[in-house]
C-alpha cells in the first residue's frame, strides 16, 4: 500500500513535469529582458573585499587610547583631567562629574558612572542615599569616605567590552591607587572586568585592587530594584569589615 503511493505520487510528479515541458517551459526564466544575440562579456576578475576582522586590524590603533603614560600621577591633577572634555575617557553628552571624598579614606566606593540628575556632585540622588545608608550601617562618616564612577557621566547603553579595550581599566587601577583608600567598595557586575578580575565570580565575592581589599557587588540601581540582593550585600558587608 506504501509502495503503490509512493509511485503515484512520482508519476504524478513526472507527468507534472512532462505538462510543463509541453507548455514550452523547459528551464529558468527571468523577468528582465536579455538581448541572445549579444557577444559574451569577458569574465572580469573577482576583487576579494577584506573581511571584517581584516578591516578591524587595520583600522584599530595598536596601543589603547588612553596611554598610561598620560593619565595623571597626582589626585587632584586626576580629577582636573576626569572632568575635561579633551581626554579620551568614554563620556556621554550629558555633564561630568568628578570624584568626591578623602584621601585615605576608610571605604572608596567605586560605581559604574554618576546618576542621571548629577550635575555638580556624584551621586546626588537615588543612589547616593542608597550609599550614605551603607556607609551609616557600617558606621562610617561620609566625610570619611571617597565616591568615584567608572565613567565620568551618565550613560544609557555603556560597551563596557570597548570601554576595556580602550585602557578604561589602567585609569581605574590609577585612580584607586591616587585614593589610596583602606577598601573598595566595586559597585557593577562589568567593573572587576575592567579591573582584572573574574567577573563570573559575584555576586558580593572578595577580591582586590593593587592590594588594597576590595568586594566586587552589584550597582546601586539593580540592589535599589532587588531587596533580596541589598539584603545579601549587607550580610557581607558586615563579614567583611569584621
Amino acid at each position: 500500500m506504501q509502495n503503490h503511493a509512493e509511485k503515484s505520487l512520482a508519476d504524478d510528479y513526472a507527468a507534472a513535469l512532462d505538462w510543463w515541458r509541453d507548455a514550452g517551459v523547459d528551464s529558468d526564466f527571468e523577468d528582465e529582458p536579455q538581448n541572445w544575440l549579444a557577444e559574451a562579456e569577458p569574465e572580469r576578475p573577482k576583487v576579494t573585499k577584506p573581511s571584517n576582522a581584516e578591516n578591524e586590524t587595520r583600522d584599530s590603533p595598536l596601543a589603547p587610547a588612553i596611554a598610561v603614560a598620560d593619565i595623571p600621577g597626582d589626585l587632584e591633577a586626576f580629577q582636573s583631567w576626569w572632568t575635561s572634555p579633551e581626554t579620551p575617557l568614554p563620556a556621554a553628552s550629558g555633564a561630568r562629574v568628578a570624584p568626591r571624598g578623602t584621601v585615605n579614606a576608610k571605604l572608596m566606593i567605586l560605581s559604574t558612572m554618576p546618576e542621571a540628575q548629577d550635575t555638580d556632585m556624584l551621586f546626588g540622588g537615588r543612589d547616593g542615599a542608597l550609599l550614605s545608608n551603607i556607609l551609616k550601617s557600617l558606621s562610617i562618616d561620609v566625610s570619611a569616605a571617597y565616591f568615584a564612577s567608572a565613567l565620568p557621566s551618565h550613560m544609557p547603553l555603556p560597551d563596557w567590552d570597548s570601554f576595556s579595550a580602550l585602557g578604561l581599566g589602567e585609569v581605574l587601577h590609577r585612580h584607586i591607587a591616587l585614593a589610596s583608600p583602606r577598601r573598595v567598595l566595586v559597585m557593577g557586575n562589568k567593573l572587576p572586568m575592567l579591573l582584572g578580575h573574574d567577573a563570573s565570580a559575584l555576586p558580593e565575592e572578595f577580591t582586590d585592587c593593587g592590594g588594597i581589599p576590595a568586594l566586587a557587588t552589584f550597582a546601586p540601581e539593580r540592589l535599589l530594584d532587588h531587596p533580596r540582593q541589598s539584603t545579601r550585600l549587607w550580610k557581607r558587608l558586615l563579614y567583611w569589615t569584621s
